[in-house]
């Protein structure tokens, strides 16, 4: 049973360094960097994971080093280009890859150092801030404060750290329309996804404000076209009012 359980952590691991690999392809390419705060510090704890993954398995050396583990790059660009179509030339994309790396090598083993004077200090029992502290400020990847503390990963902890990051980050919302004294519009998609037609009372028109108060802002009673949300992107369409297209 403790085989089965090591040969499942070994091919869990490799899908953990193909999927981090994927995501900071396409962070840095959309042109976030490695940081220690935002989106960007999420970038550099799950590359130094991967780091740290590759290294405690020994396969930094079966990749050939930095060039292999960048090879994992290319793999994911000729897999994606079918979805994506063609990566764009990034040319300092290996360099920032290998500065974070270099980073790593050199702050991992005193910042460990100060993570178990940590633990000494807290008898081994860590907070959810300690342990937001190690990762962003130390820069600690999860996996390795759970092996040095010899517990298990918090499992609310990307989700306190998300939260936080929003709390920061996140602009007061602006209320450019006051709807509140309209029905909530009845939303057809999800009672048919696949829905194309359909036929609603409008009930009123607003000034868009962001295109010099032009009056194109329908407000309908039911509609299938889904907003922008959850990262999915808008319906487009057309509206007939008595036959004619708008």
């Amino acid at each position: 049973m403790e085989k089965v359980k090591q040969n499942i952590q070994i091919v869990k691991e490799m899908f953990i360094i193909l999927d981090h690999t994927r995501s900071i392809l396409i962070a840095i390419s959309d042109g976030s960097l490695p940081s220690n705060v935002g989106g960007g510090g999420n970038i550099r704890n799950i590359l130094r994971r991967c780091f740290s993954v590759c290294k405690k398995n020994g396969w930094w050396d079966k990749l050939g080093g930095m060039d292999g583990f960048l090879g994992i790059f290319e793999s994911h660009k000729k897999d994606l280009q079918d979805i994506f179509g063609p990566f764009p030339e990034y040319k300092s994309f290996d360099q920032i890859i290998k500065v974070e790396y270099e980073r790593w090598c050199t702050t991992d083993g005193a910042h460990s150092e100060q993570l178990k004077k940590l633990l000494k200090k807290k008898k081994n029992v860590l907070s959810i801030d300690d342990w937001i502290t190690a990762m962003q400020a130390w820069g600690i990847p999860a996996d390795k404060i759970a092996e040095l503390s010899n517990s298990a990963i918090p499992g609310n902890l990307y989700y306190e750290i998300a939260t936080r990051q929003e709390r920061v980050g996140k602009a007061a919302e602006k209320i450019l329309y006051n709807t509140i004294h309209l029905p909530e519009t009845e939303n057809l998609y999800y009672a048919d996804s696949h829905l194309f037609d359909f036929e609603s009372k409008a009930l009123t028109v607003y000034a868009n404000v962001l295109e010099q108060n032009k009056k194109n802002l329908v407000i309908l009673e039911k509609s299938a076209f889904y907003p922008t949300s959850g990262g999915q992107i808008h319906d487009i369409g057309v509206l007939s009012i008595e036959g004619i297209e708008r």
